[in-house]
């Protein structure tokens, strides 16, 4: 038994994304290292590490991908999540953008979601009685001061449809991302007294393009966050962009770089989309920046900077019979 157990345990770890001969790298006073610890590789070393990262995300074989479901929560294509197939059903722009931006607002809460989807705003009274609300081990949504965040919840979100689903209907053109994400944070910060709602309204603006690319254009592009640079800082060295890139969106939404570093940032992910190994082939700015995001992470939990979130209940975050192994059921995975 013991030696069947030991087996297992080396099938497993030689199956691990690995970062051999590494660079010792100081960090700063956040804990972000202020190089890559790639530093001593050739550029082309580290864009075959990060494909190689991307290339085994779906295969979830590394013990990190595997185990710690609640960091990697989506699979290399953003679109094929659950979420997606369910609100591609979904016909009406008030629930379309209702049942989004629940979904955006709770950190992606399955449960909650299907509770609306099922019962309606009724139907979350209740369950908010006994049961959470929205994930606890993602980015932190600072709510205006003294929220009841469960009330608002089930008040807030349909509030913002009632007042602003209209917009969904364009005949125009489709949103851009950073454009919707953009028009949604200026009305919870105008209307609903939230300071800075862009994490979530990227969330949702994502979630729209994915599911209804007749509405939010999935190719263009989506402004990355902190993780997102921090990935990129560890695969092309140099300065870390986060904070430094400029840019603006035109009358068609488009973006447009305005200084040096926005420049520069294009540049990178040009040289990432276009690369010969890159395994990612639809919603490629997108998955880009996400993937990178989820790169940073695992190369700064396999160095000891970053922890592991707590674990969450798998059906906090997907239906049970998904598994972010493709094409394989999960009660054949775990």
């Amino acid at each position: 038994m013991q030696n069947a157990t030991l087996s297992h345990f080396i099938e497993d770890t030689s199956r691990n994304i690995v970062y051999p001969n590494t660079d010792l790298v100081e960090v700063n006073f956040k804990g972000k290292p202020k190089d890559s610890w790639m530093s001593s590789w050739t550029q082309e070393q580290r864009f075959e590490k990060f494909f190689e990262f991307c290339d085994k995300f779906d295969k979830r074989e590394d013990l990190l991908l595997k185990e710690d479901y609640q960091i990697f929560s989506h699979r290399l294509h953003w679109h094929e999540h659950p979420f997606c197939d369910v609100m591609k059903e979904v016909k009406d722009d008030h629930k379309r953008m209702w049942y989004t931006l629940v979904f955006s607002f709770t950190n992606e809460h399955w449960k909650t979601f299907t509770t609306l989807l099922e019962h309606g705003d009724e139907g979350l009274q209740k369950r908010f009685e006994t049961q959470r609300h929205a994930r606890n081990d993602l980015f932190q949504i600072y709510y205006p001061k003294d929220t009841n965040v469960k009330q608002w919840i089930i008040d807030g979100p349909k509030k913002a449809a009632d007042d602003m689903h209209h917009i969904l209907t364009r005949k125009d053109r489709p949103w851009t991302m950073m454009e919707l994400a953009k028009e949604m944070a200026g009305y919870f910060a105008k209307n609903q007294g939230f300071r800075n709602p862009m994490y979530p309204c990227k969330n949702f603006a994502r979630y729209i393009a994915m599911a209804y690319p007749h509405i939010c254009d999935p190719n263009s592009v989506l402004f990355g966050g902190t993780g997102h640079f921090d990935g990129l800082h560890q695969i092309f060295g140099g300065k870390n962009l986060m904070g430094k890139v400029k840019y603006e969106l035109d009358e068609r939404g488009k973006f447009t770089p305005t200084n040096g570093y926005g420049i520069m940032w294009v540049e990178q992910m040009q040289k990432l989309a276009n690369h010969p190994k890159n395994p990612i082939k639809e919603q490629m700015w997108l998955n880009l920046e996400d993937k990178t995001c989820f790169f940073y992470k695992h190369i700064a939990i396999t160095h000891g900077v970053k922890r592991p979130t707590k674990r969450i209940p798998y059906d906090w975050i997907f239906p049970n019979e998904f598994s972010l192994k493709k094409d394989v059921a999960r009660q054949a995975y775990h």
